[in-house]
């Protein structure tokens, strides 16, 4: 399954994207959150095997980059339940 970047996604959608692409890194912003204050809803904006491409993809966009949005960094652990549901 190959992820559509800056798609909006579900928690349960990006659960299941992350059981099928393990170890592999999200880098998500929160689009919507729910009454509780949880995530609820996330826009896919890049993945890597390698985490650093995120952390330089976030610096390659620092002069546009919104500092009031909510970001995750998310690792698709093959080992682990995704923690966003």
């Amino acid at each position: 399954m190959i992820p559509q970047l800056n798609k909006v996604y579900s928690a349960r959608d990006i659960a299941r994207l992350y059981a099928k692409i393990p170890g592999i890194w999200l880098l998500l912003e929160v689009v919507e959150e729910a009454k509780d204050g949880g995530a609820k809803k996330f826009k896919l904006l890049k993945y890597a095997k390698d985490k650093q491409a995120l952390h330089e993809f976030i610096m390659d966009e620092d002069e546009n980059w919104n500092w009031n949005k909510k970001y995750l960094l998310v690792f698709a652990d093959p080992d682990k339940e995704c923690p966003l549901i």
